[in-house]
């Protein structure tokens, strides 16, 4: 959903041993032709083949090598900002003050950003699901880049787990998106450590009472480092159970 998987196999000849190639010029069948007829993908190529030849340099090694032997050192060189430079290809990399903050592995939030928020926030594409669930963002104010809704009694869950830093009581809280065909008797379910701590019905044609679109699910006692889980299931949901992100808060 967010960049261009092209195989890196793609960059070097089959028969050549010593021939990287890079923007249209590329190692495919028709079949790929999609992902890689766009500057900005033929730009990110180009990146990407320029930093494995330094290391052909540094290693004195094959395209292919790079792949086989040193996948780990290119994927640290493609990680640096753009501003990222050195003299040659064994000096000290040099990162300039000015460089701005690394983009998060889904692009840049659609929504509100999940940084924004106090405490810790788990937002639905860090969540793990079971069974089928739906990605949807037609519904402004959501966190991070969209929600997910399930069908009634599909047997779709919903996992939001997290780890208090500290001891001490905290506050959890559910985002999701109202909607006249949501559940009113969606089930959420609040575990610590591996208890069942609270069970309750969400009914989610009302919009949350919170700001930013968050609903509180009660207050609950931690130890240092203990885990927790929020569980959206759909069991008798009554109409589609929604879940867009958990924030878990410190209470004073």
């Amino acid at each position: 959903k967010f960049g261009y998987p092209i195989p890196y196999r793609c960059f070097y000849s089959r028969n050549v041993s010593n021939l990287f190639m890079a923007g249209r010029c590329i190692s495919v069948t028709h079949e790929a032709l999609g992902s890689v007829r766009v500057m900005k993908t033929c730009g990110m190529m180009g990146e990407v083949v320029g930093k494995a030849a330094s290391l052909c340099v540094y290693f004195n090694c094959t395209p292919r090598d790079i792949y086989e032997k040193y996948l780990d050192e290119l994927f640290s060189l493609l990680r640096l900002p753009g501003k990222a430079r050195r003299e040659t290809v064994d000096a000290e990399i040099v990162i300039p003050k000015d460089v701005p903050p690394e983009a998060p592995p889904h692009g840049p939030p659609t929504g509100i950003d999940p940084k924004s928020l106090s405490g810790i926030v788990i937002d639905d594409v860090d969540a793990l699901g079971s069974g089928r669930w739906t990605e949807g963002s037609g519904l402004k104010g959501y966190i991070g880049y969209g929600y997910q809704y399930a069908p009634p009694n599909s047997g779709a869950k919903l996992r939001f787990a997290f780890k208090v830093p500290r001891a001490g009581r905290y506050e959890i809280r559910l985002a999701y998106r109202a909607h006249p065909n949501r559940g009113t008797q969606v089930p959420v379910t609040i575990f610590v450590g591996d208890v069942e701590k609270k069970s309750v019905r969400v009914n989610m044609r009302q919009a949350p009472p919170l700001p930013k679109g968050f609903l509180s699910l009660g207050v609950f006692s931690f130890d240092a480092g203990q885990e927790g889980m929020v569980l959206v299931s759909t069991e008798n949901a009554g109409g589609l159970a929604c879940a867009d992100a958990v924030q878990v808060l410190p209470v004073p």
